[in-house]
């Protein structure tokens, strides 16, 4: 076990008082290159404690910060860092507000963290420095793990700069192979396992684009993945890995032909507007919930049409790679009007993502038959339209070039929904 101390100063009436507590084995401070990049992006202290070492300073504390932990010059980081780590003790219950707060609040909370760290990159590096601070030489389990739940929901939505994935590398690293850091009932080295993983998928394949502004529902499904593995937001392979015991017969995900099955069974094709107008966002949840937790097979949670057709495009989106592999993006591009080749394009594809985009396309097949139409009111470039963001993924995050390859992207879709032959698909699931 872990032996600490505590370091001990002077309040300005002259009395003793206890800051934060140091470890020894704190997995801040260990590799050479640690050492020197705090040395080079921390503010150090002055005066009075000169000499309290990084490792103390980086450790958890009950006490507010006076400016960013990360050296910087950008007035709005400066300004905004101290009130939001405020708002993470708070979030973590080390504030008297916040050991009051209920689950939905703190959930609330940690939604407001993640999506200035999603939408503005300048914070990233300091709000995963703050949140490491507060989850080093935490003794405090329900603190601790609200810590991790939050690093596990930044590291769902965004990456550190390149500058600090090292740092963050290391220091997830050394949690997840110490299981001496563990506090209580909190699992840290899974936590850090699972950040780990993502965070070498993001170093590998780059960041996930485009995404929605997350929600409350969102951020509590990111918490769980350390401890339960998703449909959704994974890989195609880590999906097919995970149905293996409960389908293995099945040669693309299971969610698919399930929700696709319920779109048809609710009168999908009866429905005017069915994939454009979303299905209500409370009961998608709810939906996407009760699939990974195997809820519906005793009754299927929602009757709606629309409902479903939101999660499937949901699902799709959420793949932590496009079934179009970001490779082969430009190409399809390039080609968008040209059936052959996209057909050729598609039969080149890996396996399982040319197997889950030809199901995909040929279920959007069904829906382009004037009398269903008719009633719709779905044409194949409507469909293109509300099914290209899903299936193809620009990775650049330039607005108008997203913008301009937006019609291509419609084109492309519109082209496979009009000409790709799928009828060797029939009765594969």
């Amino acid at each position: 076990r872990r032996h600490s101390s505590e370091l001990v100063t002077k309040d300005k009436k002259g009395h003793n008082k206890k800051n934060v507590i140091r470890t020894p084995t704190s997995p801040v401070v260990s590799k050479p290159k640690d050492r020197e990049f705090l040395k080079k992006n921390i503010h150090r202290p002055r005066g009075l404690i000169k000499k309290v070492s990084i490792a103390t300073m980086l450790a958890y504390s009950k006490d507010p910060i006076k400016k960013p932990i990360i050296m910087t010059q950008d007035k709005e980081v400066r300004r905004y860092a101290v009130e939001h780590f405020k708002s993470l003790q708070e979030y973590m219950g080390d504030t008297r507000p916040g050991k009051h707060l209920k689950d939905r609040e703190r959930l609330r909370k940690a939604v407001e963290l993640t999506y200035t760290g999603w939408q503005k990159s300048i914070f990233r590096d300091e709000f995963y420095m703050q949140v490491i601070k507060q989850t080093t030489c935490n003794n405090k389990p329900k603190s601790l793990e609200w810590g991790w739940k939050l690093i596990s929901a930044y590291l769902y939505y965004f990456p550190p700069t390149i500058k600090f994935q090292g740092y963050l590398e290391g220091y997830l690293y050394k949690n997840k192979e110490n299981e001496e850091f563990n506090v209580g009932d909190v699992q840290v080295n899974t936590y850090a396992a699972y950040c780990h993983d993502r965070l070498s998928k993001m170093i590998q394949r780059g960041a996930k684009h485009g995404q929605k502004k997350p929600t409350e529902d969102d951020i509590a499904h990111t918490m769980q993945l350390p401890f339960k593995k998703s449909l959704f937001g994974a890989t195609l392979e880590e999906v097919m890995e995970l149905q293996k015991t409960t389908h293995p017969d099945n040669h693309i995900p299971w969610v698919l032909p399930l929700l696709s099955n319920k779109i048809v069974e609710l009168k999908g094709p009866y429905t005017e507007g069915i994939f454009r107008v979303p299905g209500d966002i409370d009961k998608v949840a709810s939906l996407k919930v009760s699939i990974d937790n195997g809820e519906y097979i005793a009754e299927f949670p929602t009757q709606d049409p629309s409902v479903c057709a939101s999660l499937l495009k949901e699902w799709l989106r959420e793949m932590y790679d496009p079934v179009i592999p970001n490779e082969t993006y430009q190409l399809c591009l390039d080609n968008c009007d040209q059936p052959n080749v996209c057909s050729s394009i598609v039969n080149n594809l890996p396996t399982i993502n040319r197997l889950v985009l030809t199901y995909t396309i040929r279920f959007l097949q069904s829906f382009i038959k004037p009398d269903i139409i008719a009633v719709t009111k779905m044409t194949a470039d409507n469909l293109a339209m509300v099914f290209a963001p899903n299936i193809l993924r620009c990775q650049c995050t330039d607005l108008q070039m997203v913008m301009d390859n937006a019609k291509a992207e419609m084109t492309f879709v519109r082209t496979l929904i009009n000409h790709l032959d799928t009828d060797y698909m029939e009765g594969v699931v």
